[in-house]
């Protein structure tokens, strides 16, 4: 069930959600909601679970259906409960919506509240002007469609006179069986030879795409959807360019590396079709 909780601020929502949420418990919450949404414009939500037991399927449904409607109505949602699983699942929510949501512990109800009442930093950033960009990260997986992104990353360092990294993520070779874990190859390749060839690629592949001798050629082991991320976090970089896959359908909806990289870059993303 939900459970309405008393706030002062206009622009912020609190509610408790208990127990099995069911269809009938959404007929019930949503106009609330929905009336808030047309007096304020642009909520704030703040969700305690406690003793959350998830979805019957219907409720389910419903909380889909009216997250993709009103996707663009919601500045942040603080999710405050106990459970790793709450945790996953918000986690895996982020991919699919705008709204920024953050999952706190029960210990960082406060955290939780601060967060939601604190100016986004894209509000206080739309009156700034525009600047030069300084570090761009080219990210490259040596595919056509790289090529184009290559060709575009060093247009764009010479039009600013900007730094330029050109990183290449290598990925642990594995297959899957019918079980849930993926079984990890054993080639007979090891993995200082891995690098050496993929540092060779990276190096033919700036040559080839004319990035010049200035720019800062890097190899890692990870997985791309979170070490593109990693890096320009660490480098503060301002712009990411990368090439598109081309992904339709299902594959673009459980997230291609370029649509993971735009919706968790800290900079501006530009994806080269």
């Amino acid at each position: 069930m939900f459970e309405i909780l008393p706030v002062n601020d206009r622009s912020i929502l609190a509610f408790k959600a208990s127990g099995k949420l069911t269809d009938a418990d959404y007929q019930q919450f949503l106009p609330t909601l929905e009336g808030m949404i047309r007096e304020a414009g642009c909520l704030s939500l703040y969700m305690e679970l406690e003793d959350f037991q998830g979805w019957e399927a219907k409720a389910a449904w419903d909380d889909l259906r009216f997250g993709l409607q009103h996707d663009r109505d919601f500045k942040r949602i603080a999710i405050v409960g106990d459970k790793a699983w709450e945790h996953s699942a918000i986690a895996l929510a982020n991919f699919f919506t705008h709204t920024h949501m953050r999952f706190f512990s029960k210990e960082e109800a406060k955290a939780a509240w601060d967060w939601l009442e604190e100016k986004p930093a894209e509000e206080e950033a739309a009156g700034q002007s525009l600047q030069p960009y300084r570090h761009i990260l080219l990210a490259t997986d040596f595919s056509s469609y790289a090529e184009r992104a290559a060709q575009r990353a060093g247009e764009l360092c010479r039009q600013y006179g900007t730094r330029l990294d050109v990183l290449h993520i290598v990925q642990d070779v594995a297959f899957y069986t019918n079980i849930s874990q993926p079984v990890i190859a054993d080639l007979p390749l090891r993995e200082e030879a891995v690098r050496e060839r993929a540092v060779d690629s990276l190096r033919k592949f700036a040559e080839r795409t004319g990035l010049g001798k200035d720019a800062v050629l890097e190899v890692q082991w990870g997985n791309p959807k979170w070490s593109i991320v990693s890096w320009a976090r660490e480098k503060d970089v301002d712009l990411i360019v990368m090439g598109s896959h081309g992904h339709h359908g299902i594959g673009n909806l459980l997230g291609s590396v370029s649509s993971s990289v735009l919706h968790q870059a800290p900079s501006d993303v530009l994806v080269v079709k």
